[in-house]
């Protein structure tokens, strides 16, 4: 028989797990408030605005022995909010946790108060923290629209570029051998291959009759494009080929994840070198296999591999790439296997990738007094840990409050809940 003590809106209607921050979820609640407020819970919140723009608070831990968990409310409209009703911000944060970083910080006036929130489900709020977001606006300085230069074709020169053990574009070009050469001009640009005036904000530099080569120390990550310009005396211009150097922009990614909603994710945990796909794509909407879903966690949570040993499975080998991963995952109590086998190639079911994950963060399945989902019943060896991960705010459903238990969990899926997990 199904039990389905309490259902709530923080599915959103998508087809992946959507996730919060470590130890916290942003949940969109009923209208419908399920707390009482009692005067008597006392907490006190401080917070700044740190040098990365998010806001660090912290607080006094409540003493209580009827501590459920600390909720952070957040608003721009509402000095006293408690409740979310009107789309504030609600974080969960574990009852062990008494300091947490927003990082979504919008621009304006933010307000933030913790509510402690106990077993019996009364509420007492703290005093509200006022934060100001003041965002900068950089200008640059464009030449005049009007170009002054007239271009001509009989002027040839050739440049020549590479990034250097810097960053910075190295750049040389052919002589002009003219009597009437006034200065050279580099122009780089990030958007047009044959600039040669920057009446777009392009940067440009001059040289001098004697100067052939210039290193732009302002190399920015991704596309540049170099050309170097002639200007003679009577202001006539003419312009090398394009030179195009790119510059590593730091951030990982795969060639079919450029749409992906799981896109940031993913590059977060190539970032770390965690993740490494599959000949240049990661496959995002493929099932993950029970190997990749091991390795994953573990190096995602900071457990790296032992010494293989490849006797605790039947189906284990020496030579598999994941065997140092998977010994010391069976060591910590992490996996079990399955009728004493590990079916590296096997898929993972969304139950077991939560359960996985949980005891890698060294975590139990609690005792499950309320059911979230229509589709967890009682009983069900992973209903605690399905919910201790909603609780945790790692997963909050695929939508109709539902969870779909058994079915496959997806590559995305993985690295979603993973990245969000163990930020």
């Amino acid at each position: 028989m199904k039990h389905a003590l309490m259902r709530t809106t923080a599915a959103f209607a998508l087809s992946s797990l959507l996730f919060a921050s470590v130890a916290s979820a942003v949940v969109t609640e009923t209208t419908e408030d399920p707390y009482t407020n009692d005067a008597a819970i006392s907490v006190t919140l401080q917070g700044s605005l740190n040098a990365e723009g998010k806001v660090d608070l912290s607080w006094n831990k409540y003493q209580g022995g009827d501590l459920q968990w600390y909720k952070i409310v957040h608003s721009q409209t509402n000095a006293s909010a408690y409740y979310p009703v009107d789309g504030y911000i609600g974080v969960y944060t574990d009852p062990n946790q008494t300091t947490y970083t927003h990082t979504s910080v919008s621009e304006g006036t933010n307000y933030y108060r913790v509510c402690v929130i106990t077993t019996a489900n009364k509420r007492g709020c703290s005093n509200t923290v006022t934060i100001e977001n003041t965002s900068t606006t950089t200008t640059t300085t464009e030449e005049p629209v009007s170009d002054p230069y007239t271009d001509d074709s009989t002027i040839s020169i050739t440049l020549t570029g590479e990034l250097n053990e810097e960053g910075k574009a190295d750049l040389t070009w052919t002589k002009y051998d003219g009597a009437d050469l006034k200065w050279y001009k580099v122009v780089h640009s990030q958007t047009n291959a044959s600039a040669y005036y920057p009446v777009d904000g392009y940067i440009y530099v001059s040289g001098d009759y004697y100067t052939t080569s210039y290193t732009h120390a302002g190399t920015a990550s991704g596309t540049n494009y170099y050309r170097v310009c002639v200007i003679t005396t009577a202001n006539k211009r003419g312009c090398s080929n394009t030179v195009t150097l790119q510059k590593d922009t730091g951030v990982k990614t795969f060639d079919d994840i450029a749409t992906h909603w799981a896109k940031s994710y993913i590059e977060d945990l190539a970032a770390a070198g965690i993740v490494e796909g599959r000949d240049g794509n990661y496959e995002p909407d493929a099932p993950i296999l029970r190997a990749e879903a091991i390795k994953l966690v573990m190096y995602g949570t900071g457990l790296d591999g032992d010494s293989c040993d490849s006797s605790i499975f039947p189906d284990l080998n020496q030579t598999d790439w994941f065997c140092d991963v998977v010994t010391n995952a069976y060591k910590k109590g992490i996996i079990q296997g399955d009728n004493g086998y590990l079916y590296p190639a096997r898929n993972v079911t969304r139950a077991e990738a939560i359960k996985i994950l949980l005891k890698a963060k060294g975590m139990e399945a609690p005792t499950l007094t309320e059911n979230p989902f229509d589709d967890v019943y009682f009983g069900e060896w992973y209903a605690g840990y399905i919910y201790k991960a909603f609780k945790l705010g790692y997963v909050a459903g695929v939508g109709e409050n539902l969870f779909e238990p058994n079915r496959s969990i997806t590559r995305a899926e993985m690295a979603k809940i993973v990245s969000i997990a163990t930020q």
